[in-house]
């Protein structure tokens, strides 16, 4: 890397980040995170973190980071699961809702207004049928690390009424951790769409446009003035290009560098970097 991508980088106002993967996984900052977003900082750039991962709210993200020694507020923060109820609230707002997702998801939700019908933690010795599930008017899915026999039981026959809407938080069919790859919120769609034999109705998070704009919308930049760091190359890099977004692709996570074969050559990142620790080295 030269200093010229140094330059380059700086030309930008405002940077968003994937979390999962490029930032940290799970409880393990990367290289370089900390370091990177203290020079964005002390330059004045916009900072915000765009994340699939519906498993947490978002003052749970600032705590996160937080833990990181990493200090950003909550308007920096936007995830699926809170872009979801945002979008459920003004388009569905009486609607009752099933969630095949953690806690965090359901949290968002219900500060919205929304309606949850399983807000406990559902278990296999209860009987899927001892539940209304006529009742039910939006199924949502996230990533679900408890998920049980009886929610896709629940789930499944809820969605054979062809009324109930189906709505994903995101499609990431995995999630990187430090040991390796675990099913993510994508998955859960699959297994439901095949369940159910029906296709989801909306999906909410990267690549759907949604989160960028409403990133460009809070940082006030033009797309030309923006850069979205992410792992993953058919949600973060194809749906920030998809939007007019520079992008740079940061290795180590979702997508491996021989992926690029799958892509568009519209679609390939601006910029490559085995990590964002690479990058600090430029400043």
């Amino acid at each position: 890397m030269s200093s010229n991508l140094g330059e380059k980088l700086f030309q930008f106002n405002a940077f968003f980040f994937d979390g999962d993967g490029v930032l940290y996984k799970e409880n393990t900052i990367l290289p370089g995170a900390k370091e990177l977003l203290s020079i964005l900082e002390e330059k004045k750039k916009k900072i915000f973190i765009l994340t699939n991962n519906s498993t947490k709210t978002r003052e749970e993200y600032v705590e996160k980071l937080k833990n990181f020694g990493i200090n950003v507020n909550l308007n920096q923060i936007l995830t699926s699961a809170y872009l979801t109820a945002k979008h459920v609230s003004e388009t569905f707002p009486e609607s009752k809702i099933y969630v095949i997702g953690e806690q965090g998801l359901k949290e968002e939700l219900e500060r919205v207004n929304l309606q949850v019908l399983n807000n406990w933690e559902e278990k296999n010795s209860e009987d899927p049928f001892d539940f209304d599930l006529e009742s039910v008017d939006i199924v949502i899915t996230g990533m679900d690390r408890k998920l049980t026999y009886v929610k896709l039981a629940r789930a499944m026959n809820i969605l054979k009424n062809k009324h109930v809407r189906f709505i994903g938080t995101n499609a990431d069919i995995t999630f990187p951790t430090p040991s390796g790859f675990v099913p993510g919120g994508g998955a859960m769609i699959d297994i439901l769409e095949t369940l159910s034999n029906r296709k989801i109705d909306t999906i909410i998070g990267k690549p759907k446009p949604l989160m960028f704009n409403m990133a460009l919308e809070l940082s006030s930049a033009k797309k030309t003035d923006a850069i979205m760091f992410g792992d993953r190359l058919e949600t973060d890099i194809v749906g920030a290009k998809n939007v007019g977004i520079n992008t740079c692709f940061v290795l180590g996570g979702a997508s491996k560098l021989s992926d690029l074969v799958k892509l568009d050559k519209t679609f390939y990142p601006d910029i490559i970097t085995n990590s964002l620790s690479d990058l600090v080295q430029l400043f």
